[in-house]
């Protein structure tokens, strides 16, 4: 069962109306990610807005990560391939698709991936971020 073009329409409302949420948020003034002379007083006072100041770059960073991923839905839909799971090509179903309109893969793929994720220590491959994480790699780094 594929998506009907009433599903597929609110679909892209949704994410281009999430996309311009995030968007919208970036717009941030560049102070906020500057300390203040006042902020560099002592060094609790440091620490705690550079703590801060990273805090929010980071998600800030998550964020960004996250538009691009709506924008890769958008030109899915306009590609006429949303929907469609990239492990299978089974459709994936509008509920999940509602729940996360940036969803790749179908619940029975997703699930696949996560049991074969968390089975594989030495090198956890994460479909969600594309890449692969080679942990033994890194905790000896």
């Amino acid at each position: 069962m594929s998506l009907s073009k009433k599903q597929i329409a609110f679909l892209k409302d949704h994410i281009q109306a999430e996309r311009e949420r995030l968007l919208n948020s970036f717009q941030v003034d560049e102070e906020k990610f500057q300390l203040a002379s006042e902020d560099r007083m002592d060094d609790v006072d440091q620490a705690s807005a550079e703590y801060e100041r990273s805090q929010m770059l980071r998600f800030r960073n998550r964020d960004m990560f996250y538009a691009k991923k709506l924008l890769h839905a958008l030109e899915k839909i306009e590609n006429g391939e949303y929907g469609e799971c990239e492990e299978c090509g089974e459709d994936i179903r509008f509920e999940r698709l509602k729940a996360r309109p940036t969803a790749e893969l179908c619940i029975a793929c997703k699930d696949e991936a996560e049991r074969e994720e968390s089975s594989n220590f030495q090198a956890k491959q994460s479909k969600s971020l594309g890449k692969q994480v080679n942990i033994a790699r890194d905790l000896n780094a």
